[in-house]
């Protein structure tokens, strides 16, 4: 049990550390006391905006969903510290695909951070409550029940959804479990093998992914729910050979297709043939058309610049990730796209930054740095050659 507010200062520093879960400690009126100094700086009254005491108040331990984040607060009086709070933590892992911008926390950040920082952030796995329980139990020296986490949450106050609690009362259940990850990490390879045109590696992926028992029933049909299941597969696909070059008309009609077939079929074994018809006739789709659009291994390189802009895009690097020779793959990009590799990682970043001034409150400077410009002379330059006006001329012309 601490007894200290000094000693639960020095506890959160090596609890962000070890386990990646920030902890603050609050006043009575919500204040920020103190929090992890390896971790992302608050505005002071930041919880004060985001929940009220009379909702923490009636509970032993308090679960808060609010926007992205769930919260776990609970009281601990010592000196003025009146409450702990644990979080934000995410409903989802960040990646290079997500902007700071699309999530309302961030822009209560007063710390300077870069891209990486942001993508680090903690998100719920099937760890979160047990860590939850330890991190209780280390400051108040009581073990918690965990049927209290499951039971002790309310509302969102700020647009709750419709489905709140049952949300709520899903993510733990969701998350407790790793096989979504694991399901996941299938469902990515499945994809990728559909976009090289490989279809007997992707329904070997597929035949290996449909023995694995989550315990995650859609409906309580057995049939229905797996229609659902394939439902949401055909429509990764789809957007999957879209994204390489397949004409939006040509995969929708494709889906729509064995939409229809999975409505009309009632047997089990009759559903997995059709899904396993499903990835022949979309990889087919894409090996139609890749030789009518970019090459897929150009389709690869634009895809990895786009998912890494706020990383150091080096030459070698992307020829690694592609798997081809630095020079071959410089060369021939040029010659297949009309512009050279750097011109269009230049456009890319751009495209990024003009959007970062438009929809949120980032400096030039920190769009500079988030986007990785060795400076902001030469952010300037860039930003001037591809649009022919200055980053402060398009902010001012908004």
């Amino acid at each position: 049990m601490i007894q200290t507010k000094q000693e639960l200062k020095d506890l959160l520093r090596a609890i962000y550390a070890n386990i990646n879960m920030p902890v603050f400690l609050l006043s009575k009126d919500l204040q920020i006391l103190a929090s992890p100094d390896n971790f992302l700086r608050l505005e002071q009254n930041y919880f004060a905006q985001i929940i009220k005491t009379s909702q923490i108040n009636p509970y032993k331990t308090f679960i808060h969903f609010y926007h992205q984040e769930v919260y776990l607060f609970f009281h601990y009086a010592v000196e003025d510290v009146a409450y702990i709070c644990i979080g934000p933590i995410f409903h989802k892992k960040i990646t290079t695909q997500d902007r700071p911008s699309d999530y309302p926390f961030m822009s209560h950040v007063q710390s300077s951070y870069t891209i990486e920082d942001f993508i680090k952030l903690p998100y719920l796995y099937n760890k979160t409550s047990e860590y939850f329980l330890f991190i209780y139990q280390i400051i108040t020296g009581e073990a918690l029940d965990p049927n209290v986490l499951k039971n002790n949450f309310k509302q969102a106050g700020v647009n709750p959804l419709k489905q709140e609690n049952l949300l709520q009362s899903e993510l733990f259940v969701i998350r407790e479990t790793s096989m979504h990850e694991f399901s996941y990490s299938y469902e990515k390879k499945i994809i990728k093998y559909i976009q090289e045109g490989k279809s007997t590696q992707a329904r070997i992926f597929m035949n290996e992914l449909a023995q694995i028992k989550d315990n995650r029933y859609l409906s309580q049909n057995h049939v229905q729910s797996m229609k659902y299941k394939i439902v949401a597969a055909i429509t990764l696909f789809t957007r999957a050979v879209i994204d390489v070059g397949v004409p939006i008309a040509n995969a929708y009609t494709l889906s729509d297709v064995y939409i229809t077939k999975v409505d009309q079929c009632m047997a089990p074994s009759e559903l997995f043939k059709i899904i396993a018809d499903s990835i022949t006739d979309f990889t087919n789709l894409v090996k139609r058309y890749q030789h009518i659009q970019n090459p897929y291994w150009v389709r690869k390189c634009k895809n990895y610049i786009s998912e890494n802009l706020h990383k150091p895009l080096a030459l070698d690097d992307i020829a690694d990730e592609i798997g081809m020779n630095p020079s071959y793959l410089s060369s021939q990009f040029k010659k297949v796209t009309g512009k050279s590799l750097k011109r269009y990682i230049n456009e890319k970043k751009i495209a990024e930054a003009q959007f970062l001034i438009k929809n949120s409150t980032y400096s030039l400077a920190e769009i500079s740095e988030i986007l990785q410009f060795s400076n902001q002379s030469h952010f300037n330059k860039v930003f001037k050659e591809i649009t022919q006006s200055s980053p402060i001329q398009y902010k001012n012309s908004l």
